[in-house]
C-alpha cells in the first residue's frame, strides 16, 4: 500500500492556503497514494474533514498530527479514530503557550470542511512548543491507542537529531520518519538510531506541489497496521 504519511493543511500556519483537506486529498490520490495522514502542527480539527474527503477519494486515512514538544523536537502521533486524535489535539491545544497568530506573519489557521468552507479560525500559534516533553507527548499517545513517531529525525532543525543528537533507546520508539530512509543503517551505525526501527519517508508537503512527491510502501509487518 503505498502511502504519504506526513500532509499538512492551511490549519497548519506555515502551509500555503490553498491546502484544503479535500485538495490535499485529491492531489495524494493523483499522486498514486492509497493511504495519507493528514498531520498538521498541534491540532486534529481538520481531520472530520479530511476523513470526509478520503473517502469521496476513494483513500484511507490515517488520523494523525504533528506535535511540537517542549524541546521543539516534532513528533507525528498517528491513531486509530478521528475521534482519539481530536482527544489527543484538545489536551495537547491546553498545553500549548498563549501566543496569538499573526494573520500578517502567517495567515490564518483555517478549520475546514469537505467542500473547502471555513468553519473558523484557530486562534493560538500552532508551531509553538508545547510544555510536554518528548517522552511524555508520545506516552499520552499511546495511552489514546496512537503510534507515536519522530518526524524528519534527520532533518537540520525541529528533529532529535537537530535538538537531543540521537533518538534514546529508551524512548521506546517503534518507527521513525527519516527524510534520507537510504541512510537509516549509517545513522545506526554512528549510534543516532536504535537498532530494529521501521523507518518510514514522506513527503512533509506544505504546498500542493510537493503532495505525494515522496511516497513510501506499507510493510506487511508496519507497526501501524494495527490502527488501519
Amino acid at each position: 500500500m503505498r502511502y504519504d504519511l506526513h500532509l499538512h493543511t492551511c490549519l497548519s500556519p506555515c502551509a500555503d492556503r490553498d491546502m484544503t483537506p479535500a485538495t490535499v486529498a485529491g492531489l495524494a490520490k493523483l499522486a498514486g497514494a492509497r493511504l495519507i495522514a493528514v498531520t498538521d502542527h498541534n491540532s486534529a480539527l481538520n481531520l472530520p474533514a479530511a476523513q470526509r474527503a478520503c473517502r469521496e477519494y476513494g483513500l484511507r486515512l490515517l488520523p494523525g498530527l504533528e506535535v511540537t514538544t517542549a524541546e521543539e523536537v516534532h513528533l507525528l502521533c498517528y491513531f486509530k479514530t478521528v475521534e482519539a486524535a481530536l482527544e489527543y489535539g484538545r489536551d495537547l491545544y491546553a498545553a500549548l503557550p498563549a501566543l496569538p497568530c499573526d494573520p500578517v506573519i502567517w495567515g490564518e489557521q483555517w478549520v475546514m470542511d469537505e467542500e473547502d468552507k471555513v468553519l473558523a479560525k484557530v486562534d493560538k500559534l500552532l508551531t509553538a512548543a508545547c510544555a510536554w516533553p518528548l517522552e511524555e507527548a508520545a506516552a499520552r499517545c499511546r495511552a489514546l491507542g496512537g503510534e507515536p513517531v519522530p518526524a524528519h529525525a534527520d532533518a537540520e532543525s525541529y528533529s532529535v537529531f537537530a535538538m537531543l543528537g540521537m533518538l534514546p533507546a529508551e524512548a521506546g520508539f517503534r518507527a521513525v520518519e527519516l527524510r534520507r530512509p537510504e541512510l537509516a543503517a549509517e545513522y545506526q551505525r554512528r549510534g543516532l538510531l536504535p537498532p530494529g526501527l521501521e523507518v518510514l519517508s514522506s513527503s512533509d508537503a506544505h504546498f500542493l506541489s510537493a503532495v505525494g512527491e515522496r511516497l513510501g510502501q506499507l510493510a506487511p509487518d508496519s507497526v501501524l497496521r494495527n490502527l488501519l
